[in-house]
């Protein structure tokens, strides 16, 4: 029953996210990835640094003219990302190309917790299967053959 609770919990522990288009409209408190142009980019640099490609945060407020969000991320044109604290930074509508909403992904993560189980369960064989046994209290014991 414990190793049950055990992999149940991995499976919600690992569980992947992913960035999809938002539901319409985005509501606000959820997490967003907005992709900016590069006139957004060049515009908004005093506010997040040069060369932005996309801010990631919570979506606090939105409106037909701009976006406000509490920013956990900036990724580089270079790839590089540099975390944030939750600031504000008000983004006007005309600089984003692309608004999206972070979802839990079923598909990716039964594609990981699958390839999880099948690499256990190769270890396992590789190792000679169940020369080992765990006892409750932590112990290991080495198996005996009859």
């Amino acid at each position: 029953m414990r190793r049950r609770l055990t992999t149940a919990s991995l499976f919600f522990l690992g569980g992947c996210y992913g960035y999809y288009p938002p539901s319409t409209p985005v509501p606000v408190g959820k997490s967003v990835e907005v992709t900016l142009s590069d006139s957004g980019s060049f515009a908004l640099a005093r506010q997040i640094g040069p060369s932005a490609a996309a801010i990631s945060g919570r979506l606090t407020s939105d409106s037909t003219n701009a976006l406000i969000l509490a920013v956990t991320g900036v990724r580089k044109r270079d790839g590089n990302e540099v975390d944030w604290k939750g600031e504000r930074v008000l983004v006007p509508r005309p600089l984003v190309m692309k608004l999206e909403e972070r979802r839990f992904s079923r598909g990716r993560t039964t594609l990981l917790m699958g390839s999880v189980v099948v690499g256990l369960l190769v270890t396992r064989s590789a190792l000679g299967g169940s020369g080992f046994s765990f006892l409750g209290n932590g112990q290991a014991q080495q198996g005996t053959a009859k």
